[in-house]
């Protein structure tokens, strides 16, 4: 697949988890190769669905699942798109702000999310950065 459709993929499934506040998971999953890397920014020692490293489309599910389940999504705003030199890596830059279901406690920060793509147009790795110490402390475990 060339960039500008990895591009056009990207930013319809990025509109879409705004516009329905995650409710596209389907979509997103089908843009993953079945040996998707998942990379959070928590390590895996953070007791939260979303931390550690996600293998396999599977265990990318097991993530969204855990996300949503836990979190209450306010807003997913992208700022802009990053392209790599040959096309297969995008880069998301832009915030979001969660509110986490148990604690009622809202977290609202800056996110990166690059999207790696093999050549049919498949992300088969995720790599997320964000604020752990807010996500933490809405957790209330810092």
């Amino acid at each position: 697949m060339s960039a500008e459709a990895n591009l056009a993929t990207l930013k319809g499934a990025y509109e879409r988890w705004h516009s329905t506040r995650g409710g596209n998971v389907d979509e997103i999953m089908a843009m993953f190769d079945e040996d998707i890397e998942m990379h959070s920014a928590l390590s895996a020692d953070v007791p939260a669905a979303v931390a550690g490293v996600h293998l396999r489309r599977a265990e990318a599910a097991d993530y969204f699942s855990g996300l949503l389940a836990d979190w209450e999504m306010i807003h997913y705003t992208v700022d802009r798109f990053i392209v790599g030199a040959d096309g297969r890596e995008i880069v998301m830059v832009g915030s979001c702000a969660w509110r986490h279901k148990a604690s009622g406690r809202e977290i609202d920060m800056p996110k990166i999310d690059v999207h790696s793509f093999n050549e049919a147009g498949k992300v088969v790795r995720f790599q997320e950065v964000y604020d752990t110490l807010g996500f933490a402390r809405a957790l209330g475990i810092a």
